[in-house]
């Protein structure tokens, strides 16, 4: 048990002996309550899934590329990711020496608000694109127009992120407990691999000031839970995927909403793992370009290890590729948004929507 309690603390960042992160009218969309599934495109299993899940993806890419201003859903993913960020942070470093202000009980208490607070802001962003997305008097709406119709269904949102919360946070408090105990350097490896691991361990190569930063590993504490998080509600939002859109169109109560997103679940789940595959897929790729990173210095400094410090310049290099690489997950995550609400509409009708085109055309117009 003592040896289990000291894995915990030093995990987690709690214990003082951690070792040294206009207005217009409304136009809902509603559409039939039921789905012929015996139909041979349904979306249960028909014979063009991949072409079906593949196409969701390009055609939402097509949707923002021609609606620019949806990108503004891709900055404020951005900005809810730095807040966990900066959260996670803050709780680590104040867990250590010298503050040593954050035991067990509110290390609990911090992280769940902040996970409270990154479901629902979550949340209210996919509202508001679903909401401005589903309206047809012209072009897209803008992100201030979408948000005043989100606050119309402000609390079931609201009761539906503490559900996400919740549920999150048990997630993440299971799989801590089962690495601490099974496996306490599961990701090491992952952050090994990783060329600028000197840019999450200032300490280390000694450019960080010092005084209390030193030795907190903050950091990289910060930002491994996170990854974590928000990979817990990337997995939850995934499979919950149509609760939202049906709380703002259908107005739907929240027991309704979420039976009604597993009902409709199974007869585009295939689509839904194609969606999310592509869209993982070519964030992987991206992120394995950083290993470009190590053959270059390879030949600038031959036979000098990347893993220590390498100097200003790679520091720049490093700052402009995670920047690059944290934006093209937010454009990921906005287009897997407008996804959403294209499978929601396909779930319901067994036939892929034209919306999506005549509002291109008319935002195409307009510019």
């Amino acid at each position: 048990m003592t040896r289990l309690s000291e894995y915990t603390q030093e995990w987690m960042g709690w214990c003082p002996n951690a070792p040294v992160l206009h207005t217009a009218p409304e136009v809902i969309v509603l559409l039939p309550e039921t789905t012929d599934e015996s139909r041979p495109d349904s979306g249960a299993g028909g014979s063009g899934t991949i072409g079906r899940g593949t196409g969701v993806v390009l055609s939402s890419v097509k949707t923002l590329i021609r609606n620019r201003q949806l990108l503004w859903f891709s900055f404020f993913t951005g900005l809810v990711l730095a807040g966990l960020f900066v959260a996670q942070y803050v709780i680590r470093l104040l867990s250590v020496y010298p503050y040593d202000a954050i035991d067990l009980p509110r290390w609990l208490v911090l992280t769940f608000v902040a996970e409270l607070a990154t479901s629902f802001c979550f949340s209210i962003l996919l509202a508001v694109l679903v909401l401005n997305l589903s309206y047809k008097e012209g072009p897209t709406l803008s992100f201030r127009e979408g948000l005043a119709r989100a606050k119309k269904h402000l609390k079931p949102i609201a009761d539906w992120s503490v559900v996400m919360a919740l549920t999150g946070m048990l997630i993440f408090l299971a799989f801590l407990c089962f690495k601490v105990i099974f496996f306490p350097s599961m990701l090491d490896p992952v952050f090994n691999q990783f060329p600028f691991r000197f840019i999450l361990m200032p300490e280390v190569y000694h450019i960080a000031p010092t005084g209390p930063t030193g030795g907190t590993f903050a950091i990289e504490t910060g930002l491994t839970n996170t990854l974590l998080l928000s990979a817990i509600n990337l997995f939850l939002f995934v499979l919950t995927l149509f609760v939202i859109p049906q709380l703002v169109l259908e107005k739907k109560r929240l027991k309704e909403a979420a039976l009604g997103s597993a009902a409709l679940m199974k007869n585009v789940w295939r689509e839904v793992a194609i969606c999310v595959l592509v869209l993982g897929i070519a964030v992987f790729a991206a992120s394995l370009m950083s290993l470009l990173f190590r053959v270059v210095y390879g030949i600038v400094a031959p036979g000098m290890p990347f893993i220590y410090y390498p100097g200003d310049e790679w520091i720049a290099a490093a700052l402009i590729y995670m920047a690059a690489l944290c934006g093209l997950v937010c454009v990921g995550i906005t287009v897997g948004g407008i996804a959403a609400l294209d499978l929601y509409m396909y779930a319901r009708t067994s036939r892929v929507p034209e919306i999506f085109k005549e509002k291109e055309e008319v935002a195409g117009l307009s510019a």
